[in-house]
This record gives structure tokens, C-alpha cells and sequence, in this order.
């Protein structure tokens, strides 16, 4: 809010929503659409008030437009390597990569099959799986423009989900018990970790940097809760 548009990073013109946001127990399906709603609003308002405003690419747009339609070219070159057309070495398709890294995050990163637990062992384990799973997204292939839509979510979603597996990895506490557990960090560590977790990531070096963020009160809260009366 400090920048003046809801849901407005400190990259102008770049909004987000949900985990993108930030790790909370509470960016399931109701909280993620709620969130994408009020920053289309916030976009929207945006667009109105920077009519003026051209942003610049800094990358010329046919490589963009090559990478684009990449998985398109991948299908079409190797659709007749097989008679079964979901299944060809060549190519994986959107759905099964999707598995893939859900089965990943599930497994290792806190997810419902281990009862939300994880540990720096696991997390290891994740982050080679999922530096496997970007190989093979390369492969992606789109046999129609709703698959290249879900193809490019894919990629999106793997990023997504290595920046909160190394969130998680980085916070050496379970700062939200029930949501999650570090078995190895089962503790809340308020001298610490009271803080907030941010990262940078450099598409050039394609390496994630975390560090800690201060934590601000809003609201004092020694206005807020009383001494009980005796």
C-alpha cells in the first residue's frame, strides 16, 4: 500500500496475487481468487491513470514470441514419432508435467501425504526434483492453444513453487503450526525468524536469494489487549 495501488509490487506495473504474495495457510482457492480480483481492480485503475506509460522489453519481441509458441513447434515436430499421441519421448504434455510437480510439492514440500511435515533432508530431495522437472519442461509440448495455455502456467507454477520451497528451507522455525512443520525446526523461534522472508531471483544466473524483511506492527498491539483485572 506504501506505493499508492493494492497488490502493486515495488516493480512498477507488476502486479500479484496469491502465493505470490507471500506463504500463508490461507492462499488456497477462495483466498488466491479473492486476492486476483481485488488486483485486477488495482491493475485496471493502474492502466486508467498511466495511459501515457509504454514499458520497454529487454528482449527482442521475435525471441519472445519464439519461446512462446516453443511447446507448439515441440508437438509439431515429433507428433508422428508415435501412434498413442500422449505418449512419445519426445514431448511431455502439460498435464503430466503438472502431476509431476504436484506429486513433488505433495511428497516433499509439506504437502497432505507426509502430514505437512517436512525437514532440510526433504527439502533437498525437492530442490533436486524440481531443478529435473525444469529440464524436462523444456519438453513441453501444446497441441492446441488451451495447452499452451497450460503449459506456460506450468512454468509459471514451478517458479512459484521453488520460491516457496526455498522460503520454507531458508525459515528455520515452523512459524505456522498446523499449516506446516520443519520436523528438524519444530519450534517458533520469535528472537530469530519474527520476521518476513523475501527473495530475488536472477533470471540470468537463475539462482534465488532470500533475507530477512524487519516486522512492523500496524497497530500497536499493547492498545489492543488488556491485563486481565484481578
Amino acid at each position: 500500500w506504501n506505493w499508492g495501488y493494492r497488490s502493486m509490487t515495488t516493480v512498477k506495473g507488476l502486479f500479484t496475487a496469491g502465493d505470490g504474495v507471500g506463504a500463508s495457510g490461507h492462499k488456497f482457492s477462495s483466498g488466491s481468487h479473492t486476492e486476483g480480483r481485488l488486483a485486477s481492480k488495482a491493475m485496471v485503475q493502474y492502466a486508467l491513470d498511466n495511459k501515457d506509460w509504454k514499458p520497454e522489453l529487454d528482449t527482442p519481441v521475435e525471441q519472445l514470441a519464439a519461446e512462446i509458441y516453443q511447446p507448439v513447434r515441440t508437438f509439431l515436430q515429433h507428433k508422428d514419432y508415435s501412434t498413442a499421441i500422449d505418449v512419445n519421448p519426445h514431448y511431455i504434455t502439460p498435464k503430466m508435467l503438472q502431476m509431476r510437480l504436484q506429486k513433488i510439492m505433495d511428497e516433499y514440500v509439506a504437502g497432505t501425504s507426509t502430514y505437512y511435515n517436512t525437514n532440510d533432508k526433504m527439502l533437498a530431495v525437492a530442490e533436486e526434483k524440481l531443478g529435473m522437472l525444469k529440464e524436462d519442461s523444456l519438453k513441453l509440448r501444446a497441441k492446441d492453444l488451451h495447452e499452451l495455455l497450460r503449459a506456460w502456467e506450468n512454468y509459471h507454477r514451478i517458479i512459484t513453487a521453488e520460491a516457496h520451497m526455498k522460503h520454507i528451507q531458508f525459515r528455520e522455525e515452523s512459524r505456522y503450526p498446523g499449516f506446516y512443520y520443519r520436523t528438524d525446526k519444530n519450534f517458533v523461534d520469535e528472537e530469530n525468524w519474527h520476521c518476513f522472508v523475501n527473495s530475488i531471483y536472477d533470471k540470468n544466473t537463475k539462482q534465488w536469494t532470500c533475507f530477512k524483511r524487519k516486522h512492523v506492527d500496524l497497530v500497536d498491539k499493547s492498545k489492543l489487549f488488556k491485563a486481565a483485572a484481578h
